[in-house]
């Protein structure tokens, strides 16, 4: 059966595209297909237009993202972009979006007085509840495994995450997170290695 059949005219100029970038041609088919709606030409043409969107788009967003890692306000983005290929409202919607999210990913990265206190207390509190959870696991199953840590070093990103409003894209929080996980195993191997010489 020729799962092509039922796609769209947008899935199939999604489905080409994919096809041209990965193979230099289209699947026999997806070619089937497309002669025997008589829209081989449309669906190329559509396909060629929807690339250089795309591209214009990454163009876009290299721009905003500049401007914002410079203070720019989205006013001054706003008026500082053009597009011969977007239509006005869909260029202002597109900057607004990607203007939120470089904004966001700019104000997460930072690191602030705020951000180095709050992963101290951050790193203090995972590496109790880090240890506690390896703990936890070392009753049940008498021993302990490496591969328990990928876990922990999750529940300890997790917990400076929260406390910190960051993501492990922040250094402080990532350096953090390391020594949290690094810390609970360091005690839980103590205790370990107490309870067997005592």
């Amino acid at each position: 059966m020729n799962i092509y059949k039922n796609f769209s005219d947008e899935e199939l100029v999604d489905a080409y595209i994919q096809w041209i970038d990965n193979s230099g041609k289209i699947g026999k088919e997806l070619e089937e297909v497309l002669i025997e709606r008589r829209n081989i030409d449309e669906i190329r043409a559509k396909a060629k237009h929807k690339k250089l969107i795309i591209k214009e788009k990454g163009r876009i967003a290299f721009e905003i993202n500049k401007m914002v890692l410079d203070n720019k306000s989205l006013e001054e983005v706003d008026e500082k972009i053009f597009s011969e290929l977007l239509e006005k409202d869909e260029l202002s919607y597109f900057i607004l979006k990607k203007y939120i999210v470089f904004e966001h990913n700019k104000k997460d990265s930072e690191v602030d007085k705020d951000t180095i206190y709050k992963s101290i207390i951050g790193l203090v509190v995972a590496s109790i509840v880090g240890f506690l959870f390896l703990l936890l696991i070392l009753f049940v199953i008498k021993g302990f495994i490496f591969y328990l840590l990928v876990p922990t070093y999750i529940i300890c990103y997790f917990i400076i995450k929260l406390i910190t409003g960051k993501t492990r894209s922040n250094l402080a929080v990532f350096i953090s997170t390391f020594f949290a996980t690094v810390f609970s195993a360091l005690l839980i191997f103590l205790v370990f290695k107490l309870s067997i010489t005592g």
